[in-house]
């Protein structure tokens, strides 16, 4: 297991937000983790990442406690994407992908740094973008330059928080098929926040949905994406069709 999670908590004050969360992942895994709105999700990978610490608990990446970790440590191990726009300085978009490299050049970038950011936007077909500022990009175009930065910390568990916010359908599709790439050909790991259950299940090897602050149902996107759980767990009536052995779900309605 590349990354175990192990009775993690986490409340803030008079607020609990997850309770006893246990989770083993295996290299190369795509897990997409579901929800309500407020349901832990962010949280989740927050702590995962060491944003926040958890109240009780333990995560392990590569068997390395990360409360133990440094920040340099922890960030060769885990690549984080957070959901919310993040205010970067006028910056080229090369220049906001290579400070992905600063855990392995933290005094000064050396050109197998710049080779490697150079390779990553040409492999997510955005090296276009390389001399534009970040700040003057489309929101779409601002999210794919802040993935590119998290893969290119090469390391082997990704954090994902709403990966396809801002992306058109195409750029959902790529963006989506890159993670799936990338863990079938290099072997990372990614950790999914995502509200697209579609999505999910087209891409994810497992589906974890937490509900009232604990994992309600984890497995096979077939066996989590489910028409009774998604009506108890999100308040709505479903029907899930069956494509080529994938789940698709059809909002019917509100439950009553």
């Amino acid at each position: 297991m590349i990354l175990r999670i192990e009775n993690v908590s986490f409340s803030y004050p008079s607020t609990p937000v997850l309770k006893g969360i246990t989770l083993h992942v295996s290299r190369g895994e795509v897990v997409a983790v579901v929800g309500k709105n407020g349901a832990g999700k962010s949280t989740l990978l927050k702590c995962i990442n060491h944003i926040i610490k958890p109240s009780g608990g333990v995560i392990y990446v590569n068997e390395l406690d990360i409360k133990k970790a440094t920040c340099l440590e922890r960030a060769r191990k885990t690549g984080y994407l957070s959901q919310k726009s993040e205010h970067v300085f006028p910056m080229t978009v090369f220049e906001v992908v290579l400070m992905g490299r600063y855990p392995y050049s933290p005094f000064r970038f050396t050109r197998h740094d710049e080779k490697i950011v150079a390779g990553i936007l040409a492999q997510m077909d955005i090296g276009g973008l390389a001399n534009r500022a970040f700040d003057r990009l489309s929101g779409g175009e601002q999210q794919q330059v802040l993935i590119a930065r998290a893969l290119a910390q090469e390391a082997n568990v990704l954090l994902f928080d709403e990966p396809t916010n801002n992306l058109d359908l195409r750029h959902q599709l790529e963006i989506m098929q890159l993670i799936r790439r990338v863990a079938k050909e290099e072997g990372k790991t990614s950790l999914i926040a995502i509200h697209d259950l579609n999505l999910a299940a087209s891409f994810a090897d497992r589906v974890i949905i937490i509900h009232h602050h604990k994992i309600f149902s984890a497995g096979t996107p077939a066996e989590v994406l489910i028409e009774e759980s998604l009506s108890h767990v999100f308040g709505v009536a479903v029907k899930i069709y069956n494509h080529n052995g994938i789940p698709h779900i059809v909002l019917v309605a509100p439950v009553s």
